[in-house]
């Protein structure tokens, strides 16, 4: 584990989060998951499951981040309603836009994160949920009930699934120290052994290790000036990765040394296959994010979406997601299920550190971003 004090950093909002977060990334190795223990999610339940009384359907087509329908967890729904849950995973948020957009009606849940979930309430492609239908959700930490980014006019269009950080990850078995920087990712003794994220929030770091102050509001010369970064950073690169499970499977196969990870899934993956891996908030600070489940409008089977998003959070269940995910949980009735180390590192004990982090935003030049995240990507 990290020792947290040994990294100096300035306390904005966005670097807040470093007094905690070098503890909380892979806090479930193999040991805690045995603590955490598996077996059926339906039981230790806080009510029974929600919805809106409607006829159940027999399946829910789930668009959504890797490890977010997890077996552990699901199965126990399943059992219970006996509604199978499809899945189809994104490597990002613009993939989660680009696939609603093109299938219209064929998913009956999305996991957007706290900078898509607007752009998804402003175009009416998802629908308000009513918290009497998901009993469970009353209980979540105030800060995602009350967001902007879900709550908009009054109306509340997300519960929330997870939320977290986005670190560097490292091989502490490659890496003779802690990195402390961003910048560690263009040292040129680390050739060929990195690995970044092929999304848009590469874009938002490179502008925090640039020391930018709005990473969501970035002019032309700013957005210059990381792309020619990145094209400097590619001697290094051995992979852009898609999803958290790529990643692993780059460090599992010592493909690569060091990185930019989604915080939590690949290092625990990776420490429960006995891996020798940590991750670290750098100096400059990280982007923080958190996740929702949404309904898009197109669905007609409400009632089975509102029970599923009733069942995630029954306090067993969020004790499972944070076994299986190493993200941050989001119902405080589940604190006290989950290790002790887990709950500290993450801070929950403590909600006003929760909203006080930085969180990912609208960024009204997306695509200008993504343009020159293509042409790093092609260079």
């Amino acid at each position: 584990m990290i020792d947290r004090n040994s990294i100096k950093r300035p306390r904005t909002r966005r670097q807040v989060l470093g007094t905690a977060a070098g503890g909380a990334f892979g806090i479930y190795a193999a040991g805690v998951l045995a603590a955490c223990g598996g077996g059926s999610s339906s039981s230790t339940s806080s009510g029974t499951t929600g919805g809106s009384g409607g006829e159940m359907a027999s399946s829910l087509n789930a668009l959504c981040w890797e490890g977010y329908t997890d077996k552990s967890f699901v199965a126990g729904f399943t059992k219970e309603t006996g509604v199978k849950i499809n899945s189809t995973f994104i490597g990002s948020n613009d993939e989660l836009i680009a696939k609603l957009r093109g299938s219209p009606g064929q998913y009956d849940l999305i996991s957007p994160s706290s900078d898509t979930t607007n752009l998804l309430i402003d175009e009416d492609q998802v629908q308000p949920i009513n918290l009497d239908n998901v009993p469970n959700a009353e209980t979540t930490f105030e800060f995602f009930r009350t967001a902007p980014n879900v709550n908009v006019d009054g109306e509340l269009y997300g519960i929330p699934m997870c939320w977290g950080f986005i670190p560097l990850i490292f091989d502490e078995t490659k890496v003779d120290s802690p990195p402390d920087s961003w910048e560690d990712l263009w040292d040129p003794a680390y050739r060929g052994q990195v690995s970044v994220w092929q999304d848009i929030a590469l874009i938002w770091t490179t502008g925090l290790m640039l020391g930018y102050e709005d990473v969501y509001n970035l002019d032309d010369d700013q957005l210059t000036t990381i792309k020619e970064k990145l094209i400097d950073q590619k001697p290094n690169i051995k992979k852009y990765w898609t999803s958290a499970g790529e990643l692993t499977n780059l460090f599992a196969n010592d493909e690569v040394s060091l990185g930019m990870s989604f915080g939590g899934l690949t290092v625990t993956q990776l420490r429960s296959q006995g891996r020798k891996v940590a991750e670290v908030v750098p100096k400059e600070g990280a982007t923080s994010w958190f996740d929702n489940w949404m309904i898009p409008s197109s669905s007609e089977k409400l009632a089975t979406a509102e029970a599923f998003l009733d069942h995630i959070q029954r306090p067993n269940v969020q004790k499972q997601i944070a076994a299986v995910t190493g993200y941050g949980i989001t119902n405080e009735n589940a604190v006290d299920l989950v290790p002790k180390d887990y709950a500290e590192a993450y801070r929950l004990d403590d909600p006003g550190f929760i909203a006080e982090l930085d969180y990912w935003k609208p960024t009204p030049r997306r695509q200008q971003y993504l343009d020159v995240l293509n042409a790093v990507i092609a260079a």
